[in-house]
């Protein structure tokens, strides 16, 4: 049988995403899928079909969510809240000009996101590097403050609209799951995710706030 195509709801920021599967999947079932971002839950909102007009295909759903991946979730939505809290105090012990909001762990317990808002420019590396060893794994930043800035094109993420940290087109974060809070149209999550991918391979960045 061919793969089908459905769009699924996924993350703290409400992301949509076409993903590609061979179950038969209905609508509000929770799954298991393979997004930009690593092994997560998500949540089937319809079968798609595949329209240029919709979100690009992202990866594939592997599995329906089964109890032991909600037990997993439910564990990690306590690491989360640490995890918040040893940022927060960094950030105020270093007197950074940070709030954290709320954050989440990924399925495969591997990397964690924090969105965050700021009220003036920083280098929050130190505050990231910090908690990714306290926590024992890699935490990235969403900055939800951010804007997108006009595009000049970019050779690192292809982005011909927000653009990416790496080519300093974009109003992003350079840890790779920046969320800017304000992805509307299938073009932009079709440049964010594309410059999402090449981010997450990048090390050593620098994390620059502004």
């Amino acid at each position: 049988m061919p793969d089908r195509q459905y769009l699924v709801n996924y993350g703290q920021g409400g992301f949509l995403g076409r993903y590609q599967s061979s179950l038969e999947l209905e609508r509000g079932l929770r799954v298991a899928i393979q997004s930009p971002r690593g092994l997560e839950l998500g949540t089937v909102l319809s079968e798609s079909g595949s329209s240029a007009n919709g979100p690009a295909l992202e990866g594939e759903i592997l599995r329906r969510a089964t109890t032991e991946d909600d037990e997993v979730a439910a564990k990690y939505k306590l690491q989360a809240t640490d995890i918040l809290q040893s940022a927060q105090q960094y950030a105020d012990s270093s007197q950074l000009p940070l709030i954290f909001l709320d954050g989440e762990v990924l399925l495969d317990g591997r990397s964690a996101i924090l969105q965050a808002i700021h009220w003036d420019d920083c280098d929050a590396t130190s505050l990231f590097e910090a908690i990714s060893k306290q926590h024992g794994l890699h935490v990235q930043l969403a900055d939800l403050t951010a804007t997108p800035k006009p595009a000049t094109g970019c050779s690192t993420c292809g982005s011909e609209k927000s653009g990416c940290d790496s080519c300093g087109t974009g109003g992003g974060c350079s840890t790779g799951s920046c969320s800017k809070g304000s992805v509307k149209s299938a073009d932009e999550l079709t440049s964010y995710f594309s410059g999402l991918r090449k981010q997450m391979e990048a090390s050593n960045v620098r994390i620059p706030i502004g």
